[in-house]
């Protein structure tokens, strides 16, 4: 097996999440709960680790809720997701989805400054060709 890094400032890295979130971003399912997703190695490409991301807003009531759950949702229902699913899954962004975190520069500056630190390093999600739009 060959493995691949290659370096990017942080700069650069911001510009492609806000612009190629679907390289980065993916929907895992386990055991019936769905999360937006990144995942991360080390530098020899082992250690890999899925790493949750989410945004909360509040709603009418002031209870938070996830922005990106209705997307998320969507993908789901789009690929006759069941909910008593057992089995860990991954699906790919919605354009929903991708628009939506490509307008969240905040977001992304957390997860650069935060979940890429320490060595971690960014996986890239090889999306399938089928169009999931």
């Amino acid at each position: 097996m060959i493995r691949i890094g290659i370096e990017v400032s942080s700069r650069n890295l911001r510009c492609d999440l806000l612009e190629h979130p679907e390289r980065y971003f993916f929907i895992l399912l386990v055991d019936s709960r769905a999360s937006l997703c990144i995942r991360t190695c080390d530098s020899q490409g082992e250690n890999i680790q899925s790493h949750v991301i989410d945004g909360l807003s509040l709603n009418e009531d002031g209870n938070l809720y996830s922005v990106f759950e209705d997307g998320i949702k969507a993908v789901l229902e789009l690929h006759n997701w069941k909910n008593r699913s057992c089995q860990g899954d991954e699906y790919p962004l919605s354009s929903h989805l991708m628009h939506m975190i490509s307008r969240m520069p905040d977001l992304v500056d957390w997860i650069i400054s935060s979940i890429i630190s320490n060595g971690k390093n960014l996986v890239i999600y090889s999306v399938d060709s089928k169009d999931f739009s």
